[in-house]
């Protein structure tokens, strides 16, 4: 079988969306971790108060963290996104989203994996149509979606 060539395209996007939180957003949840973590240790619980403290204190530093930007590349021998390389044959479908308020269009990728079996990807709008024309030469393109928990943390502001 002949391998298709494919012209590359490439390009720079931040590895997720960056949102500004007040003050309030940072005293809710720690006001919800102690809340939680107090529960624990009323129910006798230390360990999963001790988890709970640790995963609170882990969210406030990761959302104080500015997001990297991250290159992703579209060649012959598959999708890189950032030092990853997935080949053609790992990935089993694709699906374009573009919502007019968003600043970047959506690449959702359906790989085999059984943990993280969709990713999802931002790309910059106006090389929506390229994309398209060169995934599909290669990957079937499918009605897939965003995951429900991703759309689910994307609401509450994570």
């Amino acid at each position: 079988m002949d391998e298709i060539k494919l012209e590359t395209i490439n390009w720079l996007a931040p590895e997720y969306v960056h949102k500004e939180r007040s003050n309030d957003w940072f005293w809710a949840l720690g006001l919800i971790t102690i809340i939680v973590c107090s529960i624990a240790i009323w129910l006798q619980n230390y360990i999963f108060a001790i988890f709970l403290l640790i995963s609170g204190c882990c969210l406030i530093m990761f959302t104080l963290r500015h997001p990297q930007d991250v290159t992703y590349i579209i060649e012959t021998k598959g999708l890189t996104m950032g030092k990853d390389l997935y080949t053609w044959k790992n990935l089993k479908s694709f699906n374009v989203k573009n919502n007019e308020t968003d600043s970047f269009a959506k690449l959702l990728i359906e790989t085999s994996k059984y943990m993280l079996p969709i990713y999802t990807i931002p790309f910059p709008k106006e090389m929506e149509t390229q994309i398209k024309k060169t995934l599909l030469k290669v990957l079937p393109r499918s009605e897939i979606d965003e995951s429900k928990s991703m759309v689910f943390m994307e609401k509450l502001g994570f």
